[in-house]
C-alpha cells in the first residue's frame, strides 16, 4: 500500500520526509519529491488551482458560472505550478492513501482539497484520506502529526472554498462593473474594487476627509523654567491649554523670580508581561520598533516557520498551550550567545508559567520560537527571530513596577505640573529589553517647600492637530478592530489598494483616484463599500466553519447581493462612469497618450459606440478632437522616441504591430 503525503511548498517536503524516515530524493522533469519506504511526500507550490469563468468570451457582469481550474490555465503568471500539478497527477495513479500535510488553515485545507479532488481523483472527504495537523515544522511536531492523523475538517474546507466563491464574485464582477462604467464615458481605463477592499479603502478615504476639513485652533501654554543643581527643570502650567492669549499673558505677569515646591504625589503602577505575539501583534510591533511593514513581516515569519525556527505565524492566538515544553525550548536557545543571560535568568525559576491573552486560535497556539537555532539568516529575519524570542522570554517574566511622580509648583499663586515616570522593578522588561516601549523619565529629587529659583516663564503659541494618517501598522490592527478580511490577508489587502493606485505614502494617504472611487460609489452603489454587509459574510463563514450554516446557502446570499449591486449599477452606469471619468480630469488622473493637438486636454483611449477604439481629447466634449486608429484590440506599449507621444500596439492582430498616434511625427 502506497501513501502520498501533499505539501504546501517545495522546502516543506522535504523536512517532512526527512522528519519521518530515511528519505529517497527524487526528481521528475525538474519537481523534487522523497520517498521514504512505501511513502511518497510530494509538493503543490501553494494555489495550483483557481477560479476561473466557464465562458470567458464576453466581458459582462454579473457571473456567477465559475469552475476551479489548474492555475497555470488561468494566468501566464502562473505556468510555473504546471510542473508541481503534473508531477502529483503522475504519482497519485499509483497511491491507495493521501494525507493532506497543508498548513492547517483555511488556504491549506483549500489548497490539499483542491490538489485531493483534481490532480489525485480521490474524494477528499473518504477515508483513504487523512490530515496532518501540526504548528511547527521540527521532526519532533512533524512525527507526533504523522502517528495522529486525524480527518480533513469539512468545515474549514467548506469555509475556505466558500471565502473564494464569494471574493471572486465580488472582485471580478464589482471590478467589471467599474471599468466598463468608466470605459464608456473616457475610453480604456481599469479599475478594481473587491469585498474587503472597498470598505477598507472607504474609511481610509473618510479618514482623510477628516484631515482635509479639520481647522486648527490657536492656543497658548506656559512654561517654567527652574533651576536645581544648575540643571534645568520644566513644568507646565496646570491649566494646560489656554484658549485666550490674554488669559496666558496674565497668568505669565503674575510669575516670580521663585517657585515653592507645593505638593508631591508618588503612585505605583504594576504592569503585566506582554501576552505571546498573535499574527497582528507581530506585525504591528516590528512595524513599531523596525518599521518593517506588516507584508514584509508576514513573509519573514512564513520563512522562519517553514525553516522550524519558529511556530506557524498566521494564527490569532495570544496563548501558549501547556503541551508546549517551555523549558526545553529555552535550554536550546540559551546556546545562543546574546540569548545567554536571559535564558540562563529563565531557567533560574522553579516554575514557567506565561501570560496568556484572551485570544484563541483552535488551529494553532501564540508565535514562539521552536528551540531550532537559525543559521546565516539574513539581517531582517535576524531581527525579527529576536523579537519573536524576546517576547516569549518576556511572557515568562514578573509583573515590573513604575512609579509616576507628580510634582505642583507654586509661583505667586499661579501652579505650575511637572511629571515623570521611571521603572522601579524592571521585571519582565529585562527579558524585553531594546523593544520595551517605556521611557525613563526622571524627575530630580525634591521635597515639599523647597525654593527654586526661576530662570524664565515662556509663552507658546500652539495649534491643535488634524487627526492622524494610518500607518501600514495601525490599519492592521483599525482592520482587525472591524472584522474585516483575516489575519492572513489583511497586509495582502493594503497591498493591493497600493498596487491599484488608491493609496501611497507610509502615512497612508488615499490618492485622488482612490477618493474618485469611493465617492462615486458612495453615491450610487453604497452597498459595495459597506462595512456591515462585509462582517455580516465574515460571521458566515466563521459559522460554515463550526458547523453552523451551510455553504450553498451563503453563496447563494452572496449571488443576490451581487445581483442587487449590479443592477442598480446597470441603472446609473452612465452616471457612474461620467462621475468617475470627471473626478478622473479633475484630479489629474488621466492616462495621458500625449497632449490634446487642438486644446490644453490630454489624449486618452476611448471606447466607440461601435466598440472599436480611437484616441480622443479628455475635455470631451468641449473638444471633438479625435484620432483614428485600426479596429481591434489595443494597449500603451510605450512612448515615441522621436515625439514623446504614445505607441500603441495593435494586439488582436496575426501580427501585432506597434504606431504612434501622433499624425504629425515624422519618426
Amino acid at each position: 500500500m502506497t501513501t502520498l503525503i501533499v505539501t504546501e511548498k517545495p522546502n516543506v517536503a522535504e523536512r517532512i520526509a526527512k522528519s519521518i524516515g530515511n528519505a529517497v530524493k527524487n526528481t521528475r522533469k525538474g519537481i523534487s519529491y522523497y520517498v521514504v519506504d512505501d511513502v511518497i511526500v510530494a509538493p503543490a507550490v501553494g494555489h495550483i488551482y483557481t477560479l476561473m469563468e466557464k465562458d470567458r468570451g464576453l466581458w459582462k457582469y454579473p457571473v456567477f458560472d465559475i469552475k476551479w481550474v489548474p492555475s497555470y490555465k488561468a494566468s501566464k503568471s502562473s505556468a510555473y505550478t504546471r510542473k508541481y500539478l503534473d508531477n502529483l497527477v503522475y504519482l497519485a495513479e499509483g497511491c491507495d492513501e493521501f494525507i493532506n500535510a497543508c498548513d492547517y488553515d483555511l488556504e491549506g485545507e483549500v489548497i490539499g482539497f483542491n490538489v485531493l479532488k483534481h490532480a489525485c481523483k480521490v474524494d477528499p472527504l473518504s477515508s483513504k484520506v487523512h490530515r496532518m495537523k501540526y504548528s511547527s515544522l521540527t521532526s519532533k511536531s512533524i512525527n507526533e502529526a504523522y502517528n495522529k492523523l486525524d480527518k480533513i475538517n469539512k468545515g474549514m474546507v467548506d469555509a475556505g472554498l466558500t471565502r473564494h466563491v464569494l471574493d471572486w464574485y465580488w472582485g471580478i464582477n464589482l471590478s467589471r462593473a467599474l471599468t466598463l462604467a468608466i470605459r464608456r464615458a473616457r475610453g480604456y481605463t481599469t479599475l478594481s474594487i473587491g469585498r474587503v477592499q472597498g470598505p477598507a479603502l472607504k474609511f481610509l478615504a473618510a479618514q482623510d476627509r477628516k484631515i482635509s476639513a479639520f481647522v486648527p485652533e490657536t492656543y497658548w501654554e506656559l512654561e517654567m523654567i527652574m533651576l536645581k543643581n544648575k540643571n534645568k527643570l520644566s513644568a507646565y502650567h496646570e491649566k494646560g491649554r489656554f484658549k485666550v492669549k490674554d488669559d496666558a499673558v496674565i497668568s505669565q505677569k503674575k510669575c516670580l523670580n521663585t517657585a515653592v515646591v507645593k505638593k508631591i504625589k508618588r503612585s505605583k503602577i504594576k504592569k503585566k508581561p506582554p501576552y505571546p505575539f498573535d499574527l497582528t501583534t507581530l506585525q504591528t510591533e516590528a512595524y513599531r520598533v523596525f518599521k518593517i511593514s506588516p507584508k514584509d513581516t508576514l513573509q519573514i515569519a512564513q520563512e522562519l516557520y517553514t525553516s522550524a525556527y519558529i511556530s506557524y505565524p498566521r494564527t490569532s492566538s495570544q496563548q501558549l498551550p501547556t503541551d508546549i515544553n517551555y523549558r526545553d525550548i529555552i535550554e536550546k536557545l540559551s546556546k545562543l550567545k546574546e540569548h545567554a543571560e536571559l535564558t540562563k535568568y529563565l531557567l533560574s525559576k522553579k516554575k514557567l508559567k506565561p501570560k496568556n491573552g484572551r485570544k484563541k486560535d483552535p488551529a494553532h497556539p501564540a508565535i514562539h520560537p521552536t528551540g531550532e537555532l537559525p543559521a546565516n539568516i539574513g539581517e531582517s529575519k535576524k531581527k525579527i527571530f529576536d523579537l519573536i524570542c524576546r517576547r516569549f522570554y518576556a511572557t515568562f517574566g514578573d509583573y515590573s513596577i513604575r512609579e509616576n511622580l507628580s510634582v505642583v509648583f507654586d509661583n505667586n499663586g499661579e501652579c505650575f505640573l511637572a511629571k515623570g515616570k521611571s521603572t522601579v522593578e524592571p521585571g519582565w522588561q529585562i527579558l524585553y529589553g531594546k523593544y520595551t516601549r517605556f521611557k525613563e523619565e526622571e524627575l530630580p529629587k525634591l521635597v515639599e517647600g523647597e525654593v527654586l529659583d526661576v530662570g524664565d516663564v515662556l509663552l507658546h503659541e500652539k495649534e491643535t492637530q488634524p487627526p492622524k494618517r494610518y500607518t501600514p501598522s495601525s490599519i492592521i490592527r483599525e482592520m482587525e478592530k472591524k472584522n474585516l478580511g483575516t489575519k492572513a490577508t489583511r497586509s495582502q489587502i493594503i497591498d493591493i489598494l497600493f498596487k491599484r493606485g488608491y493609496l501611497e505614502g507610509k502615512s497612508i494617504e488615499v490618492t485622488p483616484l482612490g477618493l474618485s472611487v469611493v465617492d462615486t460609489l458612495e453615491r450610487y452603489c453604497p452597498n459595495v463599500l459597506s462595512e456591515k454587509l462585509t462582517r455580516k459574510f465574515e460571521s458566515e463563514m466563521e459559522q460554515i466553519e463550526s458547523g453552523k450554516l451551510d455553504s450553498e446557502s451563503v453563496i447563494a446570499e452572496g449571488r443576490e447581493v451581487i445581483v442587487e449591486i449590479t443592477d442598480e449599477f446597470k441603472k446609473k452606469e452612465s452616471e457612474i462612469g461620467f462621475d468617475l471619468a470627471k473626478s478622473f480630469r479633475s484630479s489629474g488622473c488621466v492616462d495621458s497618450l500625449g497632449p490634446c493637438l487642438k486644446c490644453d486636454g490630454s489624449l486618452v483611449l476611448r471606447k466607440s459606440k461601435y466598440g472599436g477604439f480611437f484616441v480622443g481629447c479628455s475635455n470631451y466634449p468641449q473638444c471633438s478632437f479625435k484620432i483614428s486608429i485600426p479596429k481591434g484590440g489595443v494597449r500603451k506599449s510605450g512612448e515615441c522616441n522621436k515625439c514623446g507621444y504614445a505607441v500603441l500596439t495593435l494586439t488582436s492582430a496575426k501580427k501585432p504591430f506597434s504606431f504612434c498616434i501622433n499624425p504629425n511625427c515624422k519618426g
